[in-house]
């Protein structure tokens, strides 16, 4: 994929909610179901918003990753901005609206079909 070698500069951990027996009970757990490389390329971020309880921050980001990635509405997720350049400090989002692009037919270039995924991130400021 052209994208793959130094475009994707983030990394991803991806956790869904699934169901777990231990035992005889039944539970939903957060399970990690994979790692990928990333790249978030339009961010929207905004100032903390304090109200008399608590303050929150929240943001709208848009994510891009390969089309073989195991990627649902609604999953956990913890992005590492420069992940895949030796950077550490991730942050937690939410996966949104799932777009695929794929490879248009007769294409002159190959390896632009990826996904983009909307990011919700939501974070409550104890005061």
């Amino acid at each position: 994929m052209i994208f793959s070698n130094g475009w994707y500069t983030d990394s991803v951990d991806v956790y869904r909610v699934e169901d777990v027996t231990e035992g005889y009970i039944k539970k939903q757990k957060s399970v990690k179901v994979g790692t990928y490389p990333c790249r978030i390329y339009r961010s929207q971020k905004a100032g903390p918003i304090y109200t008399t309880e608590a303050g929150r921050v929240s943001s709208q980001d848009v994510m891009a990753v390969e089309l073989e990635c195991d990627i649902q509405s609604g999953d956990e997720l913890y992005i590492t901005r420069g992940g895949n350049l030796g950077k550490t400090a991730a942050s937690r989002y939410f996966a949104g609206d799932i777009m695929p692009y794929y490879e248009p037919v007769g294409a002159m270039f190959n390896g632009l079909g990826h996904i983009e995924i909307g990011l919700l991130q939501e974070e409550v400021i104890k005061k």
